[in-house]
Formats: structure tokens, sequence, C-alpha cells
């Protein structure tokens, strides 16, 4: 059934999809599904309360509602992948030139799957990090949608460094590795996401500094329905410092999310648990 349910998603049009997805999403803002957390953290982090806070919690719903129908569309007769635009294709043909292989660094911001599609055509090979669902038949799904589009997914399992290897080897043969950095991970290492102490995903730094390759800042924000544009950001290598570089990746990506904060996935529980101490900055 939910193979079945899926295929007939993907004869939606990107726009139809992403339509359906929004109203969805302000249907379960209506009736607070995970509201708590998302306005607890849009307070913490942002500072917003009152109608501010409503309204964009109210287009984080909506985005997020859009990107997660979206994404069956992928390889069907009007899929997102015919209507990327790049905000500045120069820049990102002088990039792609100098620096073929990269860590590609991202959020769950704008459309993600998008910002990867968007760079395919233009790097060699694409890999892209990615945690497994918990629903097994639906994450064999997904995986297979973004094959289509030449995405190749590397699946993180707990205490299996079989995906690290892989991933590493394909940066030193040229490849490119797209990685969203803002999930709480299971160690990490402490440093400032969003204004708060946290604890940090070490991915980018530790295969930047391994590969000997530069990080890369990027988004796709969506423009509107079934429509994303991507923006590349300036390169920078790992300095050798663990610490500052896992936090100079946080400050590049709290920077994109306080860009536009209603196209964030706020709903995941970042900062569950103990925080780390920290100065303050």
């Amino acid at each position: 059934m939910q193979r079945l349910f899926f295929s007939l998603l993907n004869r939606l049009a990107a726009d139809t999809a992403c339509r359906l997805g929004g109203a969805l999403g302000v249907l379960a803002w209506r009736i607070g599904v995970r509201r708590r957390v998302v306005n607890s953290q849009l307070t913490i982090s942002l500072g917003l309360r009152g109608p501010t806070r409503a309204r964009v919690a109210r287009k984080a719903y909506a985005h997020i509602g859009a990107q997660f129908l979206q994404i069956w569309t992928i390889g069907g007769p009007d899929g997102p992948e015919h209507h990327i635009e790049y905000a500045n294709p120069r820049w990102l043909a002088r990039f792609t030139a100098r620096h073929p292989s990269a860590v590609m660094l991202t959020a769950h911001l704008g459309d993600w799957d998008m910002a990867a599609v968007s760079m395919i055509p233009h790097v060699s090979k694409l890999l892209v990090y990615a945690k497994a669902q918990h629903n097994p038949e639906m994450d064999r799904m997904l995986n297979e949608v973004r094959s289509r589009v030449g995405m190749h997914v590397v699946l993180v399992q707990p205490k299996d460094r079989t995906g690290a290897v892989l991933a590493l080897k394909a940066l030193r043969r040229g490849a490119a590795l797209g990685m969203m950095a803002d999930q709480r991970p299971s160690g990490g290492t402490p440093g400032w996401f969003l204004n708060r102490p946290a604890w940090c995903f070490d991915g980018p730094a530790f295969f930047a500094r391994k590969a000997e390759v530069p990080i890369v800042p990027g988004v796709a924000f969506r423009c509107r329905a079934g429509v994303s544009r991507l923006y590349v950001g300036r390169p920078f290598m790992a300095s050798g410092d663990h610490a500052a570089d896992v936090q100079r990746c946080m400050d590049e990506l709290s920077r994109l999310i306080l860009a536009h904060p209603g196209q964030y996935f706020w709903h995941h529980r970042r900062f569950a648990g103990t925080p780390p101490e920290l100065p303050p900055r």
C-alpha cells in the first residue's frame, strides 16, 4: 500500500505536491502536532513570541509539509529537478572548476533534496551522507527516488565505519560529499548553534581535514511551489583546530537558518539532554 501511494504521488507535478503538502502542514500546525517543540525552539533560539512566532511557525509547518510530499515527485512527469534556479551560475562554475571535490555543508533548511540534485551536473560524483529512516520500507523507497537523479546515498549506521570509509575514499578520488550537519549527534563536539550551547556534528570538519578538501556552505531556498534556487557560499579549508572548524560550520548554518527561519525544520528535538558548558560568546 505504501508503494502504491507513493507511486501515485510521483505522477503529481511538483508544484501541486508542494501546495497539497503545504496545506497539510498548516493543518498539522493548527491541530498542534509538535507545536510545543517548535514554539519552544523559536523562542529560545530566536527570541520570538506572540504573532511573530506564530507566523514563522506556520511557514515552517507549510514548508516541511511541502518538502515531504514534493520529494516523491522526483523523476516524475514534472518533478522539481526540472525547476531549479541558480543564484549565480558563473560563481558555481568557477568554484567547481577549482574545487571538484568538496564537503557540501547544508542543513534541514529550504529544499535540501534539490540542493543535492542541483549540484549533480557540476561534479563528477555526489555522495549524500544520510541517516536511515525508522521505517525500513519507506527508507528503501526514498533512496530509490534519490538514486533516479544521480544521488549516491551513504547510510550512517551506528557503530559502523563502513559509510565513513566509503565517503572518505570518494572525496580523495574527486567526488563531492553532501552533509546536513544540524542534527543532534550521539556524541559530538561542544559548540554554539542557533545561539545555544549544543553538541555539534563533527562530520564536515573531520572529512574536510582528512581528505584535504574545502567545506562549502550552501542552500536551496524554495522560491515558490515546486521551484527552488541554489545559493553556494565561499569555500574554506579546515584549519586543523577541530573545535574551531566545527564551530565555523555551525556559524555558517546558523547564519543561513536565521536568514530564512520559516524554511527550517524546527520540529526535531535538536537540543534534548544536558547541554555542554561553554564560555559566553
